[in-house]
């Protein structure tokens, strides 16, 4: 009889669970994800980047330093550090869904008597409507995102080693450049002082070159001391101390401009590890707003247990006593001041909260793909019209300067001509630094080659 109540009820929990209430996770809405970009792309650019982007800059130091990173970076490693921590706790909560076994055994003695037993007991709590294997999906879903955050920080780990190392041999650049300057602005002091012994010049154009080489000057520690710390934020990435650490290349004149395209902005959505988080971070909100409302409705356990007796230990397998339950349990909340209610009304609030920050997720990265790609066009001819001035800039300092020289040109002339000549060759070495950080800020909006592993081809459509 006790067999066939079991079977009932293992039937009816069976077929409550069936019909429990389903909340539909709440998508982005129509106008969140645009057809196309708008921002023209290279022609002939490849399609979304390779998961090894990086070697398209053609740099083999910079391969390397990236292998360090991945190998040597803390974030990284306190990254992955979580995603074991998430998988364990998937590992925990899943045990839910089974049933609890135990085993115990006593002991007993007193004047007259004596005693020992075993036993073994079971408890299974029947998952009427969901609200455990929904508690088990928010731990998945807690899960994925764990792990879409460990590839954000990789990227972002990647991407910040390329720019600090462009940013570095851009450093080194216009360090070169500033001790070109100076030696220009020596030259021209050298004309100065002898036009002034020659009574042709006043000793006013004298004082100002040597203010404009006082000012070359300054330039140069300044210069010497960002490379120091470009450098130790390189090793730091790393994960080294800067002592010791070292940078072969000098300019970044060797270093490839590759070039690389979006596709359809739909498919942005699976391939940004921070968007999948998001997306990830909704489920699980939403999992556990099911198990929430699940929690306000009546739960039935099942247990059973069985054991043997006997009054010496010797005897508990030939002589015992043998006995054995089993029972349902039914508990219903009836009065809880509202506890139940609210905690359900405030995992609803939290999952808007959370779908409200996927749709923010999702809109910049749609913004950082737009002003990337504009950022790449504009910086690119831009650098054209750079490398025209500072061309431009030079013939005009050569012939002020030997016009000055021969007499028949002011020393004015000269100075104005120096400063622009200057200003052109240091604003080109910001602008190929520019260019550079906006290809490498382009491959990291477009999810730096990662696709999320669990898409189906319905999230690409």
């Amino acid at each position: 009889m006790r067999m066939k109540v079991l079977l009932t009820l293992s039937v009816s929990a069976a077929m409550l669970t069936a019909c429990a209430e389903m909340t539909p996770v709440p998508r982005l809405m129509q106008g969140d994800v645009p057809a196309a970009f708008e921002q023209p792309v290279a022609p002939g650019a490849p399609i979304w980047p390779e998961p090894d982007w990086w070697r398209n800059f053609s740099s083999a130091e910079l391969d390397s330093l990236i292998a360090a990173t991945q190998a040597g970076n803390f974030d990284l490693a306190a990254a992955e550090a979580r995603v074991l921590q998430a998988d364990a706790r998937i590992r925990q909560t899943g045990s839910i869904l089974l049933p609890t076994v135990e085993l115990s055994g006593d002991a007993n003695q007193s004047r007259n008597s004596g005693g020992f037993g075993v036993s073994l007991g079971a408890n299974y709590e029947l998952d009427l409507w969901g609200k455990n294997r929904s508690t088990v999906a928010a731990a998945v879903a807690s899960g994925k995102a764990t792990r879409a955050d460990r590839e954000t920080i990789a990227l972002t780990a990647t991407t910040a080693t390329a720019t600090t190392y462009f940013q570095l041999l851009s450093l080194r650049e216009r360090l070169a450049i500033a001790r070109l300057n100076l030696q220009t602005a020596q030259e021209v002091l050298m004309v100065t002082e002898a036009r002034v012994r020659n009574g042709i010049a006043t000793p006013l154009e004298l004082a100002q070159q040597r203010a404009q080489i006082a000012g070359q000057q300054s330039v140069i520690p300044g210069l010497e001391q960002q490379e120091l710390e470009t450098r130790a934020a390189l090793a730091t990435l790393l994960g080294r101390p800067p002592e010791g650490f070292q940078v072969s290349a000098q300019d970044a004149e060797m270093i490839a401009l590759p070039a690389v395209a979006p596709g359809l902005p739909s498919e942005l959505l699976i391939r940004r590890p921070d968007i999948v988080a998001a997306e990830a971070g909704l489920q699980a909100a939403n999992a556990n707003l099911v198990a929430a409302r699940a929690a306000m409705l009546p739960s039935i356990s099942l247990t059973a247990s069985g054991g043997l007796a006997s009054a010496a230990l010797g005897a508990l397998i030939a002589n015992q006593v043998t006995s054995y339950s089993i029972g349902a349990s039914l508990f219903q909340t009836i009065f809880d001041a509202g506890r139940l209610q609210a905690q359900s009304e405030e995992v609803r609030a939290r999952e808007q909260e959370v779908l409200a920050n996927y749709r923010n997720v999702t809109v910049i990265a749609f913004a950082e793909v737009e002003t990337t790609l504009g950022a790449i066009a504009n910086l690119t001819e831009q650098q054209v019209y750079q490398l025209e001035q500072e061309a431009q800039s030079e013939q005009a300092f050569n012939i002020a300067t030997a016009r000055y020289r021969e007499g028949v040109s002011e020393y004015l002339t000269v100075l104005d001509a120096q400063r622009t000549l200057y200003s052109a060759r240091d604003q080109l070495g910001l602008v190929k630094l520019a260019r550079l950080q906006a290809i490498v800020a382009l491959y990291k909006a477009l999810g730096g080659g990662w696709e999320d592993p669990t898409a189906t081809n319905l999230a690409r459509q």
